[in-house]
């Protein structure tokens, strides 16, 4: 209950600073992708193709105090499907030094420092199988409660030149023992420092999340992290990383898992055009509640190509690739693995 109270302190005392104006500045930013995507699974199922249709839409509100602290939040109207969304932000203070706080909805610390390797864009993939519990990316561990908070360091953090960190933790004390297993409280910390080697920029990020779960019969808690190297030289960029971890599934497919994932990519940018690679290799051993891991694993193996062409300012074409493979308790599963492939566009605005 201390903890909070002192988040309840830090939000009245922020919406109540002398100098915030009555009505706060507000953006709009969205996108629409207009494309006709296809796929062509392992199975005997025909192969088949269709227009892909998406648009997204956000409103950000903000306001600066005379002290020049920064109020922010937002939410989203659409959220690239066919019916309206309301996913709102909570609320995050950006202060004078170029350090934030987020406060509600705050997120995780480790998955704010993960690296993300180029990838193959497009609107590409068959649908996994959902008995399939192999993670699709490597920052799978950093479960939190809306009740929290997320700190950011500002750049070059303790006087340390390309040095940046956050930490974050969420509470949900009020968690009941449950059969499906509940989320209890969570930590996270993530760092991420920059140098440059010649002419390369290089970027290191790590991050470490854990989490207390509350079940009848659960024998594993959330644990785990990632870390990943960018190197960028000029137009190109080469990336890789890995996570492993413990996590726990508490809705469709209750289960406990002990899972890792390593992914690489390559981006060149050519004028308008960007060329894209990227491959995914991800496995896990997925348990009942309580239950050792003895099963055979669930893998999740892919690699995606694009090329991208800036049409106009603010207009994009990708033509998209990418070949998967997934296996379920160790046997392959025709239905999820083939090829996919998109043809689109992407205004954004």
């Amino acid at each position: 209950m201390k903890k909070e109270l002192l988040i309840a302190s830090a939000l009245v005392g922020s919406v109540g600073l002398a100098g915030v104006a009555e009505a706060a500045s507000m953006s709009f930013s969205g996108s629409h992708k207009v494309g006709v995507a296809g796929s062509d699974s392992n199975a005997s199922a025909a192969a088949v193709k269709a227009s892909d249709i998406q648009s997204a839409l956000a409103v950000s509100v903000s306001e600066t105090t005379d002290g020049g602290i920064t109020i922010s939040s937002g939410f989203q109207i659409l959220n690239e499907g066919g019916a309206p969304s309301n996913n709102s932000s909570g609320l995050t203070l950006t202060f004078t030094d170029g350090s934030s706080l987020d406060l509600v909805k705050a997120g995780n610390a480790s998955g704010s420092h993960d690296i993300a390797p180029p990838n193959g864009g497009g609107e590409v993939g068959i649908a996994y199988s959902s008995s399939n519990s192999a993670p699709g990316g490597i920052d799978f561990v950093g479960s939190a409660d809306e009740v929290g908070f997320e700190y950011h360091s500002a750049a070059d953090a303790m006087g340390v030149t390309g040095l940046s960190f956050g930490v974050s933790a969420a509470f949900n004390e009020e968690a009941t023992t449950a059969t499906a297993g509940a989320f209890d409280t969570g930590y996270g910390v993530g760092v991420t420092y920059v140098t440059t080697a010649g002419d390369t920029t290089v970027t290191v990020g790590a991050g470490y999340a854990a989490a207390d779960y509350i079940g009848t019969s659960l024998t594993k808690d959330e644990a785990g992290g990632h870390i990943g190297v960018s190197a960028v030289t000029g137009d190109l960029t080469v990336a890789a990383a890995f996570g492993s971890g413990d996590t726990v599934r508490t809705t469709t497919n209750m289960v406990q898992r002990d899972s890792e994932a390593t992914e690489v990519g390559v981006s060149y940018v050519s004028g308008d055009i960007t060329f894209a690679v990227g491959h995914l290799s991800s496995s896990s051993t997925d348990e009942a509640y309580g239950t050792a891991g003895a099963s055979g694993e669930d893998q999740k193996t892919h690699t995606s190509a694009s090329i991208a062409y800036v049409i106009a300012s603010g207009v994009t074409g990708t033509v998209g690739y990418r070949d998967q493979e997934g296996a379920d308790e160790g046997t392959v599963q025709t239905e999820a693995s083939g090829s996919s492939w998109y043809i689109g566009a992407n205004i954004s605005f």
